[in-house]
């Protein structure tokens, strides 16, 4: 007030002491000595009495609310969501119906191989000839029970006519209960050959190698990671052509093309924040960046024995002609997300005293805001209270003073992260 009183009085001992012009019009004279710019406008002059011409500039920002994500970053690999191993169903020696190698596209129940089934088909003939040898026998057997039990009758009645003792008939009632024996027997040894029969024509079935599903060749090895060096030295599938294999034997894997998963690996730290449904940035790398939407399928509960980490499953929601099995995977999964609140660049966030705090211009003057943050990413964190939507924030990691004068310079919001005070 004083500054401001001073100051009206100089003015007006100006405005009495100027000399009158020879128009009779007063006119202001510049007093001796003294060094005043032609411009210097009034709010300067205040400013040089409040001594607040020498205010230094700050950058500021302009506070806005803005949507804010915790992520959590995972690497992995693209894996199909349908893949399989082909294996023989018998064991034998195989031979492949045409050239079979990496890479090639193959149809679902298209015959690739086959186990040599010329003993089986020895096997099928004999049992058929057998086969038609017990029913001939069976129907000798028949007729043979059909005739001992008409001399039955007819024994009887001559027994009963007095013609044949009782000794007599005992003999042809025996011979009829073999005869039934017979009859059974081949009945039996018919039915033992026709069980032959069936299990070889099963046998049969398991000699043709087909493709379970449709999609393309890999080596076996890819889809067990049990990789090794002579599996990479040696991708022909076809030298194993004219081998003995058996059921367990891994020709050739097949992997279908009608979409892939991201397979992925966490600790047991990060595991913890990851649930089921949540959603994901996925990257694949091919011979491009190709960025998809996803989110977590499956979360294993026990822990891989060599690398002791977990694995995550992520569905991809979008599928890419570029994509294939192997390739490199980097998902950002969101864990936490807030809306509606202030978010500015962490570094502006400092700490005093175990609060944190923001400095903003408020009347050209530093001021301390005490604030709570939440969500940090990045190189951003959210603000909970304490600061509003147009505040100006002192956009630098420094401390300034407190109640410093200033001269607020404002930054546009996209340029924030260039300036380094």
């Amino acid at each position: 007030m004083r500054k401001q009183c001073a100051l009206a009085l100089l003015l007006g001992m100006a405005l009495i002491c100027c000399p009158l012009s020879c128009k009779g019009k007063p006119t202001l004279k510049k007093p001796e000595g003294a060094d005043v710019k032609k411009n210097t406008s009034l709010r300067e002059q205040v400013e040089n009495l409040r001594g607040l011409s020498g205010r230094i500039e700050v950058p500021t920002l302009k506070a806005t609310t803005d949507t804010i994500s915790a992520e959590l970053s995972i690497t992995g690999e693209l894996t199909p969501i349908k893949s399989i191993i082909v294996k023989p169903l018998m064991d034998g020696t195989i031979s492949f119906v045409r050239p079979i190698k990496v890479g090639d596209m193959v149809n679902e129940g298209e015959l690739l191989a086959k186990i040599d089934d010329r003993d089986i088909e020895d096997e099928i003939e004999q049992q058929k000839r057998q086969i038609a040898i017990s029913k001939e026998a069976l129907q000798l057997d028949d007729s043979e029970l059909t005739r001992k039990q008409k001399d039955l009758v007819f024994d009887r009645t001559l027994v009963s006519e007095g013609f044949m003792n009782e000794n007599e008939l005992q003999k042809t009632e025996q011979d009829l209960r073999r005869a039934e024996i017979a009859l059974r027997q081949s009945r039996l040894r018919l039915e033992q050959e026709e069980n032959k029969l069936q299990k070889s024509l099963r046998k049969r079935e398991k000699v043709p190698i087909k493709a379970p599903i449709s999609g393309m060749v890999v080596l076996a090895s890819h889809l067990t990671n049990r990789t090794g060096v002579s599996d990479l030295l040696n991708e022909e599938i076809m030298a194993l052509d004219g081998t003995m294999v058996g059921m367990g034997t891994e020709l050739f894997g097949i992997v279908s093309q009608d979409g892939f998963i991201a397979l992925c690996q966490v600790n047991s730290k990060d595991k913890a924040h990851i649930k089921v449904g949540q959603k994901a940035s996925i990257t694949v790398i091919s011979h491009k960046a190709v960025v998809v939407p996803g989110e977590v399928a499956k979360i294993a509960q026990l822990q891989e024995q060599k690398s002791h980490a977990y694995k995550v499953w992520l569905k991809i929601e979008k599928m890419d002609k570029s994509f294939t099995s192997g390739l490199f995977v980097r998902a950002n999964i969101e864990l936490e997300r807030s809306a509606g609140n202030v978010v500015i660049p962490k570094e502006y966030v400092k700490e005093r005293d175990n609060n944190q705090f923001v400095q903003v211009v408020k009347n050209d003057v530093i001021t301390d805001v005490i604030v709570t943050t939440g969500i940090a990413s990045g190189g951003n964190i959210e603000v909970k209270t304490g600061l509003a939507p147009g505040d100006l924030i002192v956009a630098s990691d420094k401390v300034l003073n407190r109640d410093q004068a200033v001269k607020p310079v404002e930054l546009k919001k996209e340029k924030v992260e260039e300036v380094t005070p």
